[in-house]
């Protein structure tokens, strides 16, 4: 400080941000601005949103009041309320316990789309996430479908009979981890399994051998009940008209059209011509069910959708993985 400069005054505030603030790593967001700004004080989810008291320099304060009312990507804020509070000479920051608020109530985020680094750790054989279908962090994964009351915590989600293994729990500690209090953290050793069961409820196969046999069977014509995020998805190859006939005799649907998954916005192309603007849709966290227009032929390599998908309509497509 400049000998003769008056030292800034300390201020400290009470803030509650509402909206689509719980379950987009809010908490984590806020701790790491708190953190780097060099403020003490407290972060928590409510019923009413999330909570947050605030103790520093005057400046400091207003520069992260600045931050947090735009929130971390997947957040929607829509209103922050202020209030002063007397100093205590609070100089750590932390995130505490959840707790009910007397009126108000909070949004939830839906369910999002993988993230770009979740796949590149579903994809990398060296990582302990290989091939774990169920993989998350605090930008992506499961919200909404998976919420039994808020405020937001795992305790009060259905992942709560699913405690973490040791190196889990090391990331949902560590505020410098894309997975700190990320309430769906979990991994092959802790977390949900994938098996496959026949139609009379007998085990078929667990793990990665229940995906590779699920596989076979959309292969070779079969039809295949995907329990996911808020149900369940049927599936079945869009290229065998037996197979796409069989679904929609079986689900009692003639005519409406069915939507088409593709790896993809390569293969999207390939079907279908796609608009900047619709690619970005295609490709965001919400992962839509878009109607596109459709090429009168696939692109050469590709086999051709049957007719029964959408009969005399044009294509309704998403992207993802299986």
């Amino acid at each position: 400080m400049i000998s003769g400069m008056p030292a800034e005054s300390s201020r400290r505030v009470r803030v509650l941000v509402s909206g689509v603030v719980q379950g987009v790593g809010f908490r984590p967001f806020v701790f790491r601005k708190a953190r780097r700004l060099g403020l003490g004080g407290s972060v928590r989810n409510t019923t009413a949103g999330v909570e947050i008291e605030d103790e520093g320099p005057s400046g400091r304060i207003e520069r992260f009041l600045e931050a947090i009312g735009a929130g971390p990507p997947m957040a929607h804020v829509e209103r922050v309320d202020v209030s002063d509070l007397a100093p205590r000479g609070e100089r750590k920051f932390r995130v505490e316990e959840s707790a009910q608020a007397r009126e108000g109530a909070s949004l939830v985020s839906p369910d999002l789309a993988t993230c770009p680094t979740c796949l590149r750790e579903l994809g990398t054989r060296e990582d302990r996430r290989h091939r774990y279908a169920f993989v998350n962090c605090t930008d992506c994964g499961p919200r909404f479908t998976i919420i039994d009351s808020l405020p937001y915590d795992r305790e009060r989600t259905t992942m709560r009979g699913f405690p973490l293994c040791p190196a889990c729990h090391g990331e949902y500690a560590d505020p410098h981890d894309r997975r700190y209090h990320a309430e769906a953290t979990a991994c092959a050793t802790c977390g949900p399994r994938v098996r496959l069961v026949a139609p009379d409820g007998a085990p078929v196969a667990e793990g990665d051998d229940a995906v590779v046999e699920a596989r076979r069977l959309l292969g070779s014509g079969g039809i295949v009940a995907i329990k996911g995020m808020g149900g369940y998805h049927l599936a079945c190859d869009a290229t065998c008209g037996k197979a796409v006939e069989r679904l929609r005799a079986l689900k009692g649907r003639p005519d409406r059209p069915l939507a088409v998954m593709c790896r993809d916005l390569s293969v999207a192309g390939a079907y279908c011509r796609i608009s900047a603007a619709e690619a970005r849709h295609l490709a965001s966290m919400r992962r839509p069910i878009l109607l596109l227009a459709s090429r009168p032929e696939p692109e050469r390599g590709y086999a051709a959708v049957a007719d029964a998908v959408a009969p005399g309509i044009i294509l309704g497509l998403s992207f993802g993985r299986i």
